[in-house]
């Protein structure tokens, strides 16, 4: 049975062409991911199908064979949790999937809100579900245990690709790297056409040059002779094809990983061996209700990293709070400068600086690697816009960047790759991967806790649990450690104040690490 069909469907806004699809159709068995960046129209073409109000003007075909039932993206909790919400939402679409067997389910960014179980639990109900389905998502994991095929938005256009998920990314990979070598063939193929025309046109320049027997006026009447025609002739062509290819070039975008020397100097007064945070043991209360126990007291030293997971609901957002609030029973360096980020749509309606000004007057890092990770979290477009004028999900992502790029001794971090596209997420990863402070982060996406290994304090039955102490974990701490000694040794090499017994110790220190044991 073919559920939906859509034909040459555009959207555009005031003449601007925003979306096209050629053909796509929704057929028995299908279930499919819509992938792309954020802000492409991947919601707007749910809008659409599911026939809600537009401001676009909308021309084209959708033949819809069937029911529709919709669980749009959850932002705005109310006094529900959004698992709770998320959870409600997906169930009442069900409730109308058993009433009409011929329906389609549109799923606009299911996981954000559901913890590691609940997750499952979604991840089980599609793959017995008998209807097809579309679903918008940037989550890895669940792409690939729930999708068979992908609808891809890219270039304002929606292209099918009738393969897993998984495929989806080697094959897109593939195509990024023949692209690459495409372009710099066809800059090769330039050159040499500009060479060749260089060529031509000494050979037009010397066959133009008056011949010593010959008078000037005999020159001027003389024939034009058919060489001298035909190199004029070479050269045009030349310079024609030179035109062509130059405006057919397409240059692929290459993202370049952010590394550590990208960072400025940062003077800290906190030594690598010294510890950041310490937390006793104690109850982890709000409103005099127990969410949680810690047993062991918890030590974080400068550079160490770790995750904390545990399903919605048990404290963890709770207790990231209260480490900051300093209301727990904690040591925390005083020379530690903390950043925070959490999910918070409230606007800035006070703060008219632009985007740029205020992030590079916080950065750690130099104008260069700030404007690329800015680029990475799509805020390139709005740098120049004042941050009271920025929407929610442009907020949420200044905010981020904020945090993330700020000058700080420990990252804290509650979901920061929520509402992140799946470019911007790794992103993120890569520059959590590198970066030589402090991490605490909170997350339910298991690819992105999976790609970033981080040793994890797990709330289990209202008990933090710590991870085993095995040579795992302090190799990871070593690293974290052998980064934080290397950047500064580059800088103190660098900066003409440091002095030679300083960076004699750095080094030293490198070679204590390094050395097998």
């Amino acid at each position: 049975m073919e559920y939906l069909k859509i034909n040459q469907l555009q959207l555009e806004y005031q003449g601007e062409k925003l979306l096209y699809v050629d053909k796509l159709n929704v057929q028995d068995g299908q279930r499919i991911g819509l992938i792309g960046k954020n802000g492409t129209g991947k919601t707007t073409l749910f809008n659409v199908i599911s026939q809600k109000p537009v401001v676009f003007s909308v021309t084209g075909q959708i033949q819809r064979n069937c029911q529709l039932a919709m669980v749009a993206q959850i932002i705005s909790y109310g006094k529900q949790s959004g698992g709770e919400r998320e959870r409600q939402e997906i169930m009442t679409a069900m409730a109308q999937m058993r009433h009409s067997k011929n329906t389609l389910l549109l799923l606009d960014e299911p996981t954000s809100n559901l913890d590691i179980g609940q997750q499952q639990w979604l991840i089980e109900i599609l793959n017995h579900l008998k209807n097809p389905y579309i679903v918008i998502s940037h989550d890895r994991h669940f792409l690939t245990q729930t999708v068979n095929t992908i609808w891809y938005l890219n270039d304002k256009k929606v292209i099918a690709y009738k393969e897993l998920f998984l495929n989806f990314e080697q094959d897109l990979k593939k195509r990024r790297e023949n692209e690459a070598i495409q372009y710099h063939n066809q800059i090769k193929q330039i050159q040499k056409l500009k060479k060749a025309q260089q060529r031509k046109q000494q050979q037009v320049n010397r066959a133009n040059r008056k011949k010593k027997p010959l008078s000037w006026s005999e020159w001027k009447n003389r024939d034009y002779g058919g060489k001298e025609k035909h190199l004029a002739h070479t050269q045009k062509i030349i310079k024609q094809r030179i035109k062509e290819e130059t405006t057919n070039i397409v240059r692929p975008y290459i993202h370049k990983p952010m590394t550590l020397n990208n960072l400025k100097w940062q003077s800290s007064a906190i030594s690598i061996k010294d510890n950041l945070l310490r937390i006793e043991p104690q109850k982890i209360t709000i409103a005099q209700r127990e969410l949680f126990t810690i047993a062991t007291q918890l030590k974080l030293k400068t550079g160490q990293k770790v995750a904390l997971t545990g399903p919605n609901g048990c404290g963890k957002s709770v207790f990231l709070s209260q480490i900051v609030a300093k209301t727990l029973a904690e040591w925390l360096n005083p020379q530690a400068k903390i950043g925070f980020f959490r999910q918070d749509f409230r606007q800035e309606t006070k703060n008219k600086k632009t985007v740029l000004s205020e992030i590079m007057r916080l950065s750690l890092f130099d104008k260069t690697a700030t404007l690329q990770f800015l680029g990475d979290l799509r805020l390139q477009p709005f740098l120049k816009t004042t941050i009271c004028s920025l929407s929610g999900g442009q907020l949420v992502c200044y905010k981020l960047a904020r945090v993330l790029l700020g000058q700080h001794d420990l990252l804290i971090l509650d979901e920061p790759n929520n509402f992140l596209d799946l470019a911007a997420i790794k992103a993120v990863e890569n520059f959590l991967n590198n970066y030589p402070f402090a991490v605490i982060l909170v997350s339910h996406d298991q690819q992105f806790l999976t790609n970033l290994n981080f040793p994890t304090w797990k709330i289990k039955k209202q008990q933090l649990l710590l991870p085993e102490s095995d040579s795992n974990q302090k190799s990871i701490q070593n690293n974290s450690e052998l980064e934080l000694l290397k950047f500064k040794l580059a800088k103190a090499i660098s900066a003409p104040n440091v002095a030679i017994a300083e960076v004699q110790q750095l080094k030293q220190k490198i070679t204590d690490l390094t050395l097998p044991k």
